[in-house]
């Protein structure tokens, strides 16, 4: 995708069907450049973030998010929901005032693994977790049945996005970090069971994104706490680490998640999101892989105990990440929002550099978000009475 960067606003579309015919004529072959030549460099800049909030229905945060810091992504947590009606308006919401703004919908992305990673509680289905799925008397049937399952009911909400499969390779046994959120201990198994979910899932009209490259499976350390080290040598990481990614990029998945571990094989000094040599290198160019890449939350202990969230958004930018998750503090928002506006406008940040991250996640989002709001309540409604 090439284009320039504009300064006029995107008009306002009344209502929701229109939205969605807008944005098909809007995504179609050669009119997204013209489009984007209309949109002011603070507009397109928020399509970088991601972002956490508080609460179950549209507020203040969630309104100055997308009209002063133009946000182009939300992640789902348990905290923001109550019940499928409930969510499925958010999700209503959160598109209607994003089109009416900037007329691109947002990514609206969950963690919806299984086990202990669930974010949406009954009536929604509930799903055993990844390990205990491997173990199961037919465990592709297993898989296929959740991602479908699991696909539809995040299409009924409005959710686009699942950050799943894991496809780290868990070789601490049963007490291991990543034990019971790992397809196992053979990396090849963990591929095949891996990259099954992930063609479920997009077959499904839902983006996956695997985790957490290159791999956390043998770690003893929580990144969520601090930040770990992983001392295994190249060779060691390209045998078992890898193999499932590597099979993964085949597909390809829509993104892919780095981890914020620690590998002196590749980075003597950075975790893997914010290496260059990780993510532009590894991940992009010796794998091939040229899709939308994600952090996993930069407020989490291994990278806030250790960096500024600007630094954190400046190196994990520069190294090649598109999109930057931050999950808890507005303050943290608003302030690394401002920071890479300022780096972009100044030039520390190219716009060469830039445009590639705002391309790709456009491309993605021309390709899956041709419909994007939450099903009628009446058909909520009536899936939730059949199950």
């Amino acid at each position: 995708m090439v284009f320039q960067l504009g300064g006029e606003q995107g008009r306002v579309i009344p209502g929701p069907s229109a939205y969605q015919k807008d944005w098909h004529l809007i995504s179609q072959e050669g009119t997204m450049e013209r489009f984007i030549r209309k949109k002011s460099l603070e507009e397109l800049v928020g399509q970088l973030f991601m972002v956490g909030f508080e609460g179950t229905g549209f507020n203040s945060d969630l309104s100055y998010f997308l009209k002063k810091l133009h946000v182009g992504g939300a992640i789902y947590f348990k905290r923001n929901v109550q019940d499928p009606f409930q969510l499925a308006e958010l999700s209503r919401s959160l598109q209607e005032k994003a089109m009416e703004i900037s007329s691109i919908p947002l990514l609206i992305a969950i963690d919806q693994e299984g086990g202990s990673v669930a974010r949406l509680g009954t009536p929604f289905t509930q799903f055993e977790s990844q390990s205990a799925m491997a173990s199961a008397d037919e465990p592709e049937a297993r898989v296929r049945f959740f991602a479908q399952t699991q696909a539809r009911e995040l299409k009924l909400m409005g959710i686009n996005m699942n950050l799943t499969p894991v496809l780290d390779v868990n070789l601490r046994g049963p007490e291991g970090i990543m034990a019971s959120r790992s397809y196992g201990s053979d990396p090849y198994r963990v591929s095949e069971l891996g990259t099954l979910c992930i063609r479920e899932f997009q077959q499904n009209g839902i983006m996956a994104c695997p985790k957490h490259f290159p791999g956390i499976g043998d770690t003893d350390l929580d990144s969520h706490e601090d930040l770990p080290i992983q001392l295994k040598d190249k060779t060691e990481l390209e045998r078992v680490e890898l193999v499932p990614f590597r099979e993964a990029l085949k597909i390809p998945p829509a993104a892919v998640m780095v981890s914020h571990i620690r590998y002196p094989a590749y980075d003597l000094k950075h975790p893997a999101s914010l290496s260059e040599s990780i993510i532009s290198g590894l991940l992009r160019k010796t794998l091939g892989y040229d899709g939308l890449v994600v952090t996993d939350d930069l407020e989490m202990g291994a990278i806030g105990k250790h960096y500024e969230i600007e630094e954190a958004l400046f190196l994990t930018f520069t190294a090649g990440v598109d999109c930057l998750m931050i999950c808890h503090s507005p303050d943290k928002i608003e302030r690394g929002y401002f920071y890479l506006l300022n780096k972009i406008k100044k030039g520390t940040i190219s716009e060469d550099r830039f445009k590639k991250s705002l391309g790709r996640i456009l491309t993605l989002k021309q390709k899956f978000l041709q419909s994007f709001f939450p099903l009628p309540e009446k058909e909520i409604k009536e899936y939730f009475l059949r199950k």
